[in-house]
């Protein structure tokens, strides 16, 4: 069972984390949910407990790390010295890293963009210099997983679930839940 750690920071974006995080769980991953602090509140008054604090998040036994967005949650995490060791940890084992909506400015700030076609939320395009902005509802480029906001976040767990090997349970589970 492949193992995915979502991060999360105060003012996550809670449909960029809720969304993906159930998708990902009735596909069979092992998702765990890592926070800064022992409640984490989304940008929306959302209270989640996480399974793991970030500080404790064991990269070797990590197969995608996922940023969900939301502000001031990106932010957050673009300031988390443990947040940059774990994506630096994942780009080095080239190991899957997704981010959405604002959350790619983490990504920039561990120094993870440069030539990468990426797509995020328009108001922190300005902040991606290096990076191929795409504006696109998803983007997937080595191994970067990028989406553009709350609406892409079915998409968004699709390509990460594709990505890690669950291509046809993904459409099967789509058409379950969508019901075409």
């Amino acid at each position: 069972m492949k193992t995915i750690a979502f991060l999360l920071e105060f003012g996550f974006e809670e449909i960029e984390t809720i969304v993906p995080v159930d998708i990902l769980r009735r596909l069979g991953f092992n998702v765990i949910i890592a926070g800064a602090k022992d409640i984490i509140e989304g940008s929306h008054g959302l209270k989640l407990k996480p399974d793991i604090m970030i500080k404790d998040i064991d990269c070797n036994k990590l197969d995608a790390v996922v940023l969900p967005g939301g502000m001031p949650g990106s932010i957050n995490l673009a300031k988390n010295p443990n947040v940059l060791k774990i994506l630096k940890e994942m780009e080095a084992k080239n190991a899957l890293i997704a981010a959405i909506c604002a959350a790619p400015i983490a990504l920039a700030a561990a120094g993870l963009i440069t030539g990468i076609k990426i797509t995020a939320h328009p108001s922190v395009r300005e902040q991606l210099k290096g990076a191929n902005y795409t504006g696109n509802l998803t983007e997937h480029d080595k191994n970067i997983i990028t989406g553009k906001g709350p609406g892409a976040s079915f998409e968004f767990a699709n390509r990460i679930a594709s990505t890690l090997g669950k291509s046809s349970e993904v459409k099967q589970l789509l058409r379950d839940m969508f019901i075409y």
